[in-house]
């Protein structure tokens, strides 16, 4: 049986041009794993505001083990 082991919210900047779009992520570990999509959307965005870049996506990482 699969068993989630972490959460993570990942943040992906544009650090390009629209025409050559170059993408850089920045990574918060340890996010809980009851949080909700929203509730994680919300920080995510909350967040990226304190960057200089343009936000181009928020994504959350569940690592789930599927055993050996």
């Amino acid at each position: 049986m699969a068993e989630l082991k972490r959460t993570k919210l990942v943040l992906r900047f544009n650090i390009g041009t629209e025409d050559k779009p170059k993408y850089k992520d920045v990574t918060f570990t340890r996010v809980a794993e009851e949080a909700t999509d929203d509730a994680v959307k919300i920080v995510g965005t909350a967040l990226a505001g304190l960057y200089e870049n343009t936000i181009a996506d928020v994504v959350r990482v569940n690592e789930v083990s599927l055993g050996h």
